[in-house]
């Protein structure tokens, strides 16, 4: 009876309360091992389901009983020696079940001051190997750190399948005053579902999934899953070392569209992904064609997590299998990257501890003008840190070799979508999101400092100025922007009556006034109608054969075309796959990586060269491209007019012979033929403003392509 005297004595009832009504925020203050007077220790534990509970010391053979100091479920016993020692607990439940368990309150802290100091600050760009959910072992014993930031949570507890999803058991330690909480469960383990608890100062509970869960459950309410990568080894050190000899601005690029849910196969009603299988194939259709890269869209579901991949393609270790798979074979991967939206849900992002935590509190700033959606505010430092630090996980984890930013018109402009009076100005009156902005500069330069080869793909549809350019000139950084204006100027011409382009003959030429504003990509993709080449071909004019030259003019004018190339492969065409397209396709890939003229000076003027881009009646046009090498030249004329020319004069840079090195109007890609078939040697007459000159064949709807020889 003394003793249990003794006990009370030392008893904090009101942090004892503060526990059993889960309204603990700093449970190790009264949890766990305490040294008291007389060189003895208080060990107390709060174990609401236990009936008993015994404390077994390391090295002592038989358990001591602990008293029951409240009924709640809160045990305490004084111990002889002196803290710190190694024991566990012996619990007995209502049922008369046993299992021994080690104290979560009995390991320190992971996360140290400094770590807290950075994450505040916004600059702990590796975030996400201290919070979320990481197996290790803590003085031998094995467990789970889990962390998450709610700083406007009353109580974060750690919910999940390794103590039935009760959130009085694992009261989680806030850390100092950052918002950051924290605790090692051990026996809990990779595989287990789990969510956070977070009590709100009203009493209200709200159970959210993890911001950084590295997996999520494939079926039921997207828990979030423990997940151990690190036993994952790739084997891509070779391309990773020289990956900066095949991704620059003045290297050819080439970008495969793939998607993966077409990779998906289905048996009973449910879907699974070979992530070996798919790689495989794609690597094929890659090989095939030419492609350098591969961009793989919507892998990352930000309904579930945006560091864990959709568990329908095998989660991060299929993801990983997949990469790793695709670099084996010398294709890069660039992964898209969303720094926009996330889902209004209950137990996602929005209102995460109660309060406006990573959208913004102004609703006309946070609110998104498509779906339930909420902006990110990228003017909270915790806020871009979640953020660049999930960039730096995708390249640094997933060894993704780029990252396209998508959505990136809705994140720049803060009235896009809305209208008078539904947005919120700047501080300086405009309609530019300045804090967007910072943002990604901040971003790449991250990204460049810790991976300077990896690329950055801006995918704007809008003309927001400086995208790709440095920093230290006011740009944002990007390696390269999609040039969504190529597409909306060069195919809106092409869906007129070849009869009555003429008057839209500028919106061809257009796209070359703004070519050098940033570092461009061109994209021909699923993106551009929804339905890539099928649908481009269908939006033609004409017969099926004027779409079926008209597609292959384009597809010629595409890869010519200053700028970087991301297209959708060669697909069915009408009712089957016309093969005559993809040997187009295949032999203007191969073309565009072998021909330096055509890419290492697409963001130089010196690098093109109009020679005829007046003759709007003829609906011809005609440029050179070069490299930096002097004669390396070549001369490409495109005829979107289904007239035939047969001797088609044109000027050309400089007196020599100009070899036809492609012909879109070729038999063996569904053309009539009509081709130069022997090298042209120029003639002193003056056409489009030059003293040398030469005679042409133009095919209808047809794209040829001219190397120049110096003139012996």
């Amino acid at each position: 009876m003394a003793m249990s005297k003794k006990l009370y004595n030392l008893m904090d009832w009101a942090e004892i309360e503060a526990v059993t009504y889960s309204e603990e925020d700093h449970p190790k203050a009264v949890l766990g091992a305490h040294p008291v007077r007389g060189g003895q220790t208080l060990v107390t534990a709060y174990l609401p389901e236990a009936k008993k509970v015994e404390l077994k010391l390391k090295g002592e053979k038989n358990a001591i009983p602990m008293e029951l100091a409240d009924e709640e479920g809160y045990f305490a016993i004084l111990a002889k020696n002196r803290e710190p020692f190694e024991y566990t607990f012996l619990v007995t439940g209502e049922e008369g079940e046993k299992k021994e368990i080690h104290d979560p309150y009995a390991f320190p802290g992971v996360i140290t001051k400094r770590d807290v100091q950075k994450f505040n600050a916004g600059v702990h760009y590796r975030a996400y190997e201290i919070l979320g959910a990481h197996p290790m072992k803590l003085g031998g014993v094995s467990g789970v750190h889990f962390a998450v930031w709610a700083p406007n949570a009353m109580r974060v507890s750690v919910v999940g399948d390794f103590n039935g999803w009760d959130g009085r058991l694992h009261q989680m330690e806030r850390l100092w005053e950052s918002g950051i909480f924290e605790l090692f469960v051990p026996e809990a383990q990779a595989g287990q579902r789990y969510k956070f608890e977070i009590k709100l100062r009203s009493g209200i509970c709200l159970v959210k999934a993890d911001p950084y869960a590295a997996e999520v459950e494939a079926e039921g309410d997207g828990a979030s899953v423990v997940a151990d990568l690190t036993d994952f080894a790739f084997t891509d050190d070779e391309w990773i070392e020289h990956r900066d000899k095949v991704q620059g601005r003045k290297l050819p690029v080439a970008v495969l569209e793939a998607d993966l849910s077409e990779k998906l196969s289905e048996k009973d009603g449910k879907k699974s992904f070979d992530p070996k299988k798919a790689a495989a194939e794609i690597v094929s259709e890659a090989e095939r064609y030419g492609f350098t890269h591969v961009s793989v869209s919507n892998v990352f579901d930000a309904a579930e997590s945006f560091y864990s991949p959709a568990s329908v393609y095998g989660g991060a270790r299929g993801l990983m299998v997949f990469i790793n798979e695709l670099h084996k074979k010398k294709l890069g991967v660039i992964l898209e990257y969303n720094a926009a939206r996330f889902p209004n849900t209950s137990s996602g992002l929005a209102q995460y501890d109660g309060s406006c935590l990573y959208e913004d509190a102004d609703p006309k700033r946070s609110s998104y003008p498509e779906g339930d959606n909420r902006y990110f505010n990228l003017g909270r430092s915790e806020v871009r840190n979640f953020l660049i630090a999930n960039a730096l996980y995708l390249v640094s984890v997933f060894h993704a070799d780029g990252l396209k930013v998508t959505n990136m018109a809705r994140i720049l402009y803060l009235d896009y979508g809305k209208q008078s009076g539904e947005w919120t100005p700047n501080m300086y009156g405009g309609n530019e999101n300045l804090d967007a902005m910072d943002f990604f500069r901040d971003l790449n330069t991250v990204l460049r400092k810790m991976s300077s080869d990896v690329l950055t793909v801006a995918d704007d549809e809008s003309a927001f100025p400086n995208v790709t350019a440095d920093q230290q000139e006011e740009g944002m950084g990007f390696t390269f922007k999609l040039n969504a204006g190529w597409n909306r100027d060069v195919l809106g011409y092409l869906r007129y009556d070849p009869l009555s382009r003429s008057n839209h003959y500028n919106e061809l030429c257009f796209p070359m006034l703004y070519q050098y504003n940033e570092s461009f990509i061109l994209p021909l993709s699923s993106g551009t109608s929804g339905t890539g080449l099928k649908g481009i071909f269908e939006q033609m004019a004409g017969d099926y054969d004027e779409k079926f030259s008209g597609l292959r003019s384009l597809l010629s004018y595409f890869f010519f075309h200053p700028g970087k190339k991301l297209l959708f492969p060669g697909e069915a065409i009408g009712e089957k796959v016309d093969e005559r397209l993809l040997l187009c396709e295949k032999d203007l890939l191969k073309l565009y990586r072998s021909e330096a003229a055509l890419f290492e000076l697409d963001d130089e003027g010196e690098g093109f060269e109009w020679i005829n881009n007046i003759s709007a009646n003829e609906n011809i046009i005609v440029f050179a491209r070069k490299s930096s090498k002097k004669n390396d030249i070549l001369v490409c004329l495109a005829n979107f007019q289904s007239v035939p020319r047969k001797e088609y004069k044109i000027g050309v840079p400089a007196a020599g012979k100009y070899t036809e090195i492609f012909n879109s109007d070729e038999e063996k890609y569904g053309g009539f033929g009509f081709t130069n078939p022997k090298a042209l040697l120029s003639v002193k007459d003056e056409c489009d403003g030059r003293e040398d000159s030469i005679r042409v064949k133009v095919a209808p709807m047809g794209v040829s392509l001219f190397r120049f020889s110096p003139a012996k």
